[in-house]
């Protein structure tokens, strides 16, 4: 541009117009920037001191803004109804991450590892008689039945038979009031992840507990949750929810 790196707006342009190349330049890049500029008119004090902004379309801000630019840039999809089951507010995050990754359908288990053609059994680790799927593994398991059944009466709920993920999404969705979706997500995630747990420890470490020590370690999680994050409005009477109908 011929125009010194250190040059303010003042020095880039006089009396008869702005500094810039003639129409003959070659180059493209500054070809388009030499348009660029002829396009605006020249700085005027009458019209006040210079400022700068950062502009995208629909929004300006007084400095660079990384929040404005990626909302631009990125690719956008339509908001997906589940995710609210995944990630809310309180949520733990190595249990909200299991659950995502259960939810996509994306953890190792047998069945997806036999279908990968890998030379493993496909019965599920924890009752070793059905094929070990996501389903199975999570909720028709009589070893997880029996933990949710548990959680059923800790929230004074009738045992309900979920046959599939999204029988269980519709169940979390369902709860009315800040406190109850929050509690009953809690205890959902926290039963996925300890369920997963388990499944690893016996897979490797040989080491099986049976259900009631597992819903011990969730009451003793949930408990623990709680008072952590007692000073969170949605928190405050989570303990005695969860007490209710002991």
């Amino acid at each position: 541009m011929g125009i010194p790196i250190t040059s303010n707006v003042a020095d880039a342009c006089t009396a008869l117009g702005w500094r810039v190349p003639s129409h003959r330049v070659r180059h493209q890049r500054v070809a388009e920037a030499r348009d660029s500029m002829i396009a605006h008119p020249l700085p005027n004090l009458a019209q006040g001191p210079d400022v700068f902004s950062w502009v995208v379309p629909g929004s300006t801000s007084p400095g660079f803004s990384s929040g404005l630019t990626w909302e631009h840039l990125r690719q956008k999809f339509p908001k997906l109804s589940w995710t609210r089951s995944v990630w809310f507010k309180g949520c733990i995050p190595k249990h909200a991450f299991t659950f995502w990754v259960a939810h996509l359908d994306r953890l190792h288990v047998r069945q997806r590892l036999v279908t990968w053609g890998i030379d493993v059994p496909d019965t599920c680790v924890l009752c070793n008689r059905f094929s070990e799927s996501r389903e199975h593994l999570f909720l028709e398991c009589e070893y997880s039945k029996n933990i949710w059944s548990k959680l059923f009466t800790k929230l004074g709920e009738p045992r309900t038979r979920m046959r599939n993920w999204s029988a269980l999404i519709h169940w979390l969705q369902a709860a009315r009031g800040k406190r109850l979706f929050t509690i009953k997500h809690i205890a959902t995630q926290a039963i996925v992840y300890l369920i997963w747990r388990e499944r690893n420890s016996r897979l490797h470490a040989g080491n099986p507990l049976p259900h009631s020590v597992v819903f011990k370690q969730l009451d003793r999680c949930v408990r623990d949750i709680a008072l952590a994050r007692r000073d969170m409005k949605r928190f405050q009477t989570m303990l005695s929810i969860w007490f209710r109908y002991d």
